[in-house]
C-alpha cells in the first residue's frame, strides 16, 4: 500500500515495502529502493529475493562486504552526513544513476533521513521525479525537517551534464575516525535501550554494554576530540560519567532512576547532535 502524507498535497504516493530484516523500505521507481541497513543475513537474503543487484550505503558504518558477496550483491559506499550532501557525493549519486545496472537499494542506518535524501538525488538524476515529488518522497519516508541541509541540497541540486567527469565508485570508502566512534556509540546505545525495554533484561549483558559506552566516550575524548571545542570535550566527559552512574543504578535495580538516566542521556545526545552533527 502507498503511504499518503498528511502534510503535503499528495500528487503521488510511494510504495512502502518493509520486510523482515529491512525497515522503512520505499520504492521510488522500477529500479530504485531506499530503506534501513539490512539486519544480518536475513536482510541480505530478502534483498536478493527482491532482485537487488547493488546496495548503496550512505552510512558511516563500514559495509558488510562478506555478507553481500555471499548473497551475490555488489556494494557501493558513499557516506554522507546529516548536515547535507556535498558536491562530490552528488556527483557520485549521479554516477550510480548513470552506470549501475539492475535494481539498487540505497540505505542509511534507519532508512529515514540520509538514505531517502540520497535516493531522491538518484531519482532526480534518473528523471523519476521532479523537485516537488522528491520533497514529497522525503515527507512520506519520514525525513526530518530538522536536517535542513538534506532538504536544502536536494532543492539546490542540478543534474550534471553528460560531459561532467563523475567520481569512481568504491565498495568501502574511508570514514573519519570520529564518525566511526560516534556510529559505534549510537549502535551500542540502541542495544541498551532495547535491552532495558525487554520484560527481563539481562543484567550482565546490560552492564557489558554500559562499560563499552563508558569506554567509547572516554576513548573518543582522548583520541578524536582535539579538533573540537571545550564544550564538546566537556559533554563527552559528562556522558561518560552518566554511564558510570547508570551502571551503579542497574546493580541496585533502581528502575525509576534507570529510566530517568536513559532519558537524560538521550537528551544529551540530541543536544550534541544539534550543535555538532546536524
Amino acid at each position: 500500500m502507498g503511504i499518503v502524507s498528511e502534510n503535503v498535497n499528495a500528487q503521488r504516493t510511494f510504495q512502502s515495502l518493509s520486510r523482515p530484516g529491512l525497515q522503512n523500505v520505499f520504492q521510488i521507481d522500477d529500479r530504485i529502493y531506499s530503506g534501513s541497513a539490512p539486519e544480518g543475513r536475513k536482510g541480505f537474503e530478502v534483498l536478493k529475493k527482491m532482485g537487488i543487484k547493488t546496495i548503496v550505503s550512505v552510512d558511516g558504518v563500514i559495509p558488510k562486504l562478506k555478507l553481500a558477496k555471499e548473497t551475490g550483491i555488489n556494494y557501493v559506499h558513499i557516506p554522507i552526513g546529516y548536515d547535507g550532501i556535498s558536491h562530490e557525493a552528488g556527483l557520485a549519486f549521479a554516477r550510480v544513476s548513470r552506470d549501475l545496472q539492475g535494481s539498487i537499494y540505497i540505505h542509511c542506518h534507519h532508512g529515514r533521513h540520509r538514505g531517502p535524501a540520497a535516493a531522491a538525488i538518484v531519482g532526480l538524476c534518473r528523471g523519476s521525479f521532479d523537485k516537488k515529488q522528491a520533497f514529497l518522497f522525503l515527507e512520506q519516508a519520514g525525513t526530518s525537517k530538522a536536517y535542513a541541509g538534506l532538504w536544502r541540497d536536494i532543492g539546490g541540486f542540478q543534474v550534471p551534464s553528460p560531459n561532467i567527469k563523475l567520481p569512481n565508485l568504491v565498495a568501502s570508502a574511508k570514514v573519519d575516525p570520529m564518525v566511526m566512534a560516534m556510529v559505534n556509540i549510537n549502535n551500542q546505545f540502541e542495544q541498551l535501550e532495547l535491552l532495558n525495554a525487554s520484560e527481563s533484561p539481562d543484567e550482565k549483558e546490560t552492564l557489558q554494554i554500559i562499560l563499552l559506552l563508558q569506554e567509547g566516550f572516554h576513548e573518543t575524548s582522548r583520541k578524536h576530540a582535539s579538533d573540537y571545542d571545550e564544550t564538546f570535550k566537556k559533554w563527552l566527559n559528562e556522558s561518560e560519567a552518566q554511564f558510570k552512574r547508570l551502571g551503579t543504578e542497574i546493580r541496585k535495580g533502581d528502575q525509576e532512576q534507570i529510566v530517568s538516566r536513559l532519558k537524560s542521556l538521550k537528551s544529551q545526545c540530541k543536544r550534541c547532535h544539534q550543535k555538532y552533527r546536524d
